[in-house]
């Protein structure tokens, strides 16, 4: 093993100490994932973060604001069409 690696694999297992995980976990993690997508520090801290739970808030919240905003488009649709079909009855 380089260098390299000695020092990647040094540094992504101290993030991932820092989340809880234990080196057993990273090694079966590591294991069934069959990947080394992890090259640089930056990457091992953009997949800290995207497993952060608060990632997961932000995400639901994104997910809930987009989700009512559509709802109320459709819903002032929906208004105005009625609104329209009570005027064409009216006159």
């Amino acid at each position: 093993m380089n260098s390299t690696n000695k020092r990647h694999r040094r540094s992504s297992s101290n993030i991932q100490h820092a989340i809880g995980e234990t080196s057993r976990e990273v090694e079966k993690v590591h294991e069934e994932n069959n990947s080394n997508d992890i090259d640089t520090i930056e990457d091992a801290w953009k997949a800290v973060v995207a497993k952060s739970p608060m990632m997961q808030v932000d995400q639901k919240a994104e997910e809930f604001i987009s989700k009512f905003r559509q709802d109320m488009r459709l819903q002032k649709e929906k208004s105005l069409l009625e609104f329209h079909e009570r005027l064409a009855r009216s006159t």
